[in-house]
């Protein structure tokens, strides 16, 4: 295929430009929430206008890509990705800033040494690592969205929509409190208990691979990483908040590992 034609300077204002429609995630974003929405937006757009611009190009030489047009989208490649470095929002955990990092270092290194032969490996290689930044953005907006530390009644509604087969007696307990004290948020709502904002937390993070059933056997099962104990067992200790999100963002990557 022959991509000529593409202006890869316009490719890149438009990749990196800010605004627009968002794309209906979740109400009641504080600016914290809002700034990871943004980021997982521009990479979604960016990536949809990349690959638009690519369909539109010519494939009619047998030739393969133009030359010109391979080294000027690396460049192009390589400058988004030191760009997403830079900008990466303070409030990701550690965690996901090394993953991402890490991800963006290989990239890096895969660009410079791309095979003149053959660009679209390195074509290939940007989609999948692109998307793979845009899934661990996306996780850390899962994890936050809509988790206002200073009502509890949509985070008591949130694990009724989720949970929709799990009693509300369990639910307190994932929460740590008594079912009619449960209830009393619910309808009065107030400042949330801890554990009720971190059950919700892992919950959004556990419902994508596991049944609402699933979910709850998560929190009972005894796990090696914390010798011995199920999450349910630590889960109002604030010092173990960090070690239950991550075994919860395993689960998901693992589906279920």
């Amino acid at each position: 295929m022959r991509y000529t034609g593409v202006d890869m300077t316009a490719m890149h204002d438009s990749i990196t430009t800010k605004g627009g429609p968002l794309s209906g995630l979740v109400l009641d974003r504080n600016p914290e929430q809002q700034e990871l929405a943004d980021l997982e937006r521009r990479i979604s757009e960016g990536l949809t206008k990349l690959r638009e611009a690519i369909e539109a190009a010519s494939p009619a030489a047998p030739n393969g890509v133009d030359p010109e047009y391979a080294k000027r989208w690396i460049e192009t490649a390589r400058r988004l990705s030191v760009q997403l470095s830079n900008d990466l929002p303070p409030q990701l955990e550690p965690e996901a800033v090394a993953e991402i990092r890490k991800i963006i270092i290989n990239l890096l290194a895969a660009l410079q040494e791309s095979d003149e032969a053959r660009p679209l490996d390195a074509l290939d290689r940007f989609f999948v690592d692109s998307e793979a930044i845009r899934q661990i953005v996306r996780d850390a907006l899962d994890e936050h969205a809509g988790c206002r530390d200073d009502d509890a009644r949509p985070l008591v509604a949130y694990l009724q929509q989720a949970l929709p087969r799990v009693t509300q007696a369990d639910q307190a307990r994932l929460a740590g409190v008594s079912t009619r004290h449960l209830q009393r948020l619910g309808k009065e709502g107030g400042t949330p208990p801890y554990q009720l904002v971190l059950a919700v937390r892992l919950v959004r993070l556990l419902r994508h691979v596991w049944n609402p059933e699933g979910v709850v056997a998560w929190f009972h099962r005894e796990r090696t990483e914390l010798d011995g104990h199920a999450p349910i067992d630590l889960a109002s200790e604030p010092g173990f908040e960090r070690a239950l999100v991550r075994l919860a963002r395993q689960g998901r990557a693992g589906h279920g590992a």
